[in-house]
C-alpha cells in the first residue's frame, strides 16, 4: 500500500480525528454496554472497535507521516484535529507533540503572527490535548497570548470586553484553556485576565443573563464549574499576583440545572445537590484497602473535600454553597495521607515508534452483562493532566499523596 506517506496534512488529520470521535459517540451511545463512563469509556471503546495493539500502531504512524511530511505544510485545523485524537485516546508521541509545539510558536513569533489563522476552537484544542496527556507545551501558552488578545480586543478597538471576546470564544472553549493553564502551570499575566473577563464579566461581576445572551449557550455547565474550582485553587497557590477570583455568588446564578436550563435564584427547598463527584470503589481500591488495615494502616475510604471545608482549613475560597469536588480514594486523615488506585483511564500511553513494535495489546473482557477492555501494561504509560494537577493541588494542601498504578498491582 501507500502507507501514510500517501495521505495529505487533512487526509491524515481527518483519519485520526474520524477514530478518535468514532470511539467518543461510540462510548455516549454505547455507555451502558460499555461498562464504564468518561474518559476510560473512550479508551475501552477504540479498542473494542480495532484492539488495543492496532489503534496504538496507526496513530503512531500518523504521528511519524505527519513529522515525515512536514508540519510547515499543516494548517491549524489540521493540527488541531490531529492533537486533538490522539488526546481524545490518551495517545503521546512525543517528538511528535513538540514538533507541534515549535511548529505554532514559530507561527505565532514571525512577523505576520496576527494573520495566523487559528480559530479559537483550534487554540483551544490544541492546548487541551497538551494538557490532557501532560505534556510540555514549551511555552506555546505564552505565544498563543498576544494573538487570542488581539483577536478578542476586535477591529479599532483599543482593550476587550466579554461582548468583544464572545465574537471569538464560545465559553467552553475558554474553560478549557483556562483548565489547560492550570494543568501546564503556566499562567500568562494578559491571558488569565481575558479568560476571567469571558467567563464571568469585567472584574468577575458580570451579569449572568447577559453573558448567556453574548454566548447563546444555557449557562456553565456542572463540569464546567468544576473545572473552575481547579482553576482557582490553582491560582491562588501558584499565581496569587494576579489577584484573579470567581464571582461572590459563584456558582450559585451561573450554572445549568441537570435539564440544561439554568439556575438563576437559590430555590425555598434546602435540597442543594451538593456533590459534584461520582465516587465508586472498585474491586482492586477494596483489595489494597483490606490490605492497608490488615498492616495497620489507618484509613477511610473515599475521602471527600468540601470548598466549605478548603475555607475553613485552608483559607481558600471558592463558592458561595458547599460543593464536594475533591477526593482520595484512600486517606489516612490524622497524618494526611493520600493514596490513589489508578486505573487506566488515569494514564495515557506512550507510542513512539519503533520502540513499542513488541507492544501485545489487551483483550476483550465482559462483567455483568457489560463489555469492557482488559487493559495491559507493555508500552510505556504516564499519569494524565487530569490526574497530575490533582496530585499537584492535594499537595498544596500539605497531603503527601502516594498512587498505586493499576498495572503495578
Amino acid at each position: 500500500g501507500r502507507g501514510m506517506s500517501g495521505f495529505s496534512p487533512q487526509g491524515l488529520g481527518n483519519l485520526a480525528w474520524s477514530y478518535a470521535k468514532q470511539a467518543q459517540l461510540g462510548a455516549d451511545v454505547n455507555g451502558s454496554k460499555v461498562g464504564s463512563t468518561g474518559r476510560l469509556a473512550v479508551y475501552e471503546t477504540s479498542c473494542l472497535d480495532i484492539g488495543e495493539s492496532l489503534i496504538q500502531r496507526l496513530f503512531a504512524g500518523i504521528a511519524e507521516g505527519a513529522m515525515s511530511a512536514g508540519l510547515h505544510r499543516y494548517k491549524p485545523q489540521d493540527l488541531s484535529n490531529t492533537c486533538w485524537a490522539f488526546a481524545t485516546l490518551g495517545l503521546l508521541h512525543t517528538e511528535f507533540f513538540d514538533q507541534v509545539s515549535n511548529e505554532v510558536r514559530e507561527r505565532l513569533s514571525s512577523s505576520t503572527n496576527l494573520n495566523s489563522n487559528f480559530k479559537a476552537q483550534e487554540m483551544a484544542n490544541l492546548v487541551w490535548s497538551f494538557a490532557t496527556l501532560n505534556h510540555p507545551s514549551g511555552g506555546m501558552l505564552y505565544s498563543f497570548t498576544p494573538y487570542a488578545v488581539q483577536m478578542c480586543k476586535g477591529k479599532g478597538k483599543r482593550t476587550y470586553d466579554e461582548s468583544s471576546i464572545s465574537k471569538f470564544f464560545k465559553r467552553q472553549e475558554v474553560a478549557n484553556m483556562a483548565w489547560s493553564c492550570a494543568v501546564l502551570e503556566e499562567y500568562p499575566k494578559e491571558l488569565m485576565p481575558l479568560i476571567y473577563t469571558a467567563l464571568f464579566g469585567k472584574n468577575q461581576s458580570g451579569n449572568p443573563d447577559e453573558l448567556k445572551r453574548l454566548y447563546d449557550d444555557d449557562g456553565i455547565q456542572k463540569q464546567t464549574v468544576m473545572t473552575m474550582f481547579y482553576v482557582q485553587m490553582a491560582l491562588d497557590m501558584e499565581a496569587p499576583d494576579l489577584s484573579l477570583t470567581l464571582p461572590d455568588n459563584f456558582p450559585q446564578g451561573w450554572k445549568c440545572d441537570s435539564n440544561g436550563s439554568p439556575t438563576q435564584r437559590r430555590s425555598n427547598s434546602h435540597k442543594v445537590d451538593t456533590s459534584m463527584l461520582q465516587l465508586t470503589t472498585s474491586r482492586l481500591q477494596q483489595d489494597i484497602s483490606d490490605l492497608f488495615m490488615d498492616i495497620g494502616f489507618d484509613h477511610v475510604l473515599e475521602h471527600v473535600i468540601s470548598t466549605d471545608e478548603l475555607e475553613r482549613d485552608y483559607g481558600v475560597s471558592l463558592s458561595s454553597e458547599n460543593q464536594e469536588f475533591l477526593s482520595l480514594d484512600i486517606a489516612n486523615l490524622e497524618q494526611k495521607i493520600g493514596i490513589e488506585v489508578d486505573g487506566p483511564g488515569h494514564f495515557v500511553n506512550v507510542i513512539n515508534g519503533e520502540k513499542e513494535v513488541n507492544y501485545e495489546g489487551g483483550a476483550l473482557k465482559t462483567s455483568r452483562g457489560a463489555m469492557g477492555w482488559e487493559f495491559t501494561a507493555n508500552s510505556q504509560q504516564q499519569v494524565n493532566g487530569p490526574t497530575a494537577l490533582k496530585h499537584r493541588l492535594m499537595e498544596h494542601l500539605g497531603w503527601s499523596v502516594g498512587h498505586i498504578p493499576y498495572f503495578e498491582w
